[in-house]
């Protein structure tokens, strides 16, 4: 496994995912989002996915759900206001007399929209744990390269993918810096008011875009050198060959929507 790689997982060798291609990544995330969303809970399309997801990270299982979990804790907050707005504007028989604008029929339904969007997060959140950026970004390009000729600018948006990658960390190491420096500065305090304390992010923020307007010159010559304007050829070293995990990746979900088409 490659040192970007083993960087995505810490502790953990060559995983079932880790050796699949990324364009089975891709192909897979791609068929089973549309599927996930239409199919109702518990149906047998839906628990196949499920199943499709065990397997996948069943050689580091506990570690994939303890990561997971992590994860997913700091999104609660997001997912109790999903639950409630349903619950609060889905008409029908209420949950409570006292409370008549809580439903049952909102309750169920947030519940199912909560459980696709959890498995769809936990797809891909698995699969950007697995792949590095350079990774993705030729995953993109072998995948659409063929609609070139079409005239997309399949090139062009693969050289803005990968400078968009490769800038993240970057740009998330100089807004830790940059907090770090405020909290020097101004130290937070319990009684702080909350408009001080939307002055300082207002203050970080204003800081972090005089950065980057600092850096504009030198993000410039790199999406130049990217070949983002002139349409640079990528080169690939290493050209991959599909193995059987990577047809077992996307032929899962296509089985899945061939048995869909079928069934109705």
């Amino acid at each position: 496994m490659s040192q970007g790689q083993a960087a995505a997982v810490p502790g953990l060798g060559e995983t079932f995912l880790h050796r699949c291609d990324p364009r089975a990544k891709l192909a897979a995330l791609a068929l089973l989002a549309p599927l996930l969303y239409r199919q109702p809970i518990f149906s047998w399309l839906w628990l196949g996915s499920t199943l499709l997801f065990l397997f996948v990270i069943h050689d580091a299982l506990l570690h994939w759900l303890r990561s997971l979990g992590q994860q997913l804790w700091r999104l609660r907050w997001l997912f109790i206001t999903l639950l409630l707005l349903h619950a609060l504007l889905t008409p029908g028989e209420p949950l409570w007399s006292p409370l008549p604008w809580l439903t049952w029929q909102g309750l169920r339904e947030g519940t199912q929209q909560l459980l696709r969007l959890l498995l769809m997060i936990a797809f891909a959140w698995v699969l950007v744990r697995t792949t590095t950026p350079m990774q993705w970004v030729t995953g993109f390009y072998r995948l659409f390269g063929v609609l070139q000729p079409l005239g997309l600018p399949v090139q062009q948006g693969c050289a803005l993918l990968a400078f968009t990658l490769g800038s993240i960390p970057a740009l998330l190491h100089e807004t830790r810096q940059i907090r770090e420096e405020s909290l020097l500065r101004r130290p937070v305090s319990a009684n702080q008011s909350w408009s001080q304390r939307m002055q300082t992010v207002a203050d970080n923020g204003r800081a972090l875009l005089l950065r980057l307007l600092q850096r504009a010159g030198a993000q410039e010559e790199s999406l130049t050198l990217r070949g983002f304007a002139q349409g640079l050829p990528f080169v690939i070293l290493h050209q991959s060959r599909w193995h059987w995990r990577d047809w077992l990746l996307t032929g899962w979900p296509l089985l899945l929507w061939l048995l869909h088409g079928f069934v109705l």
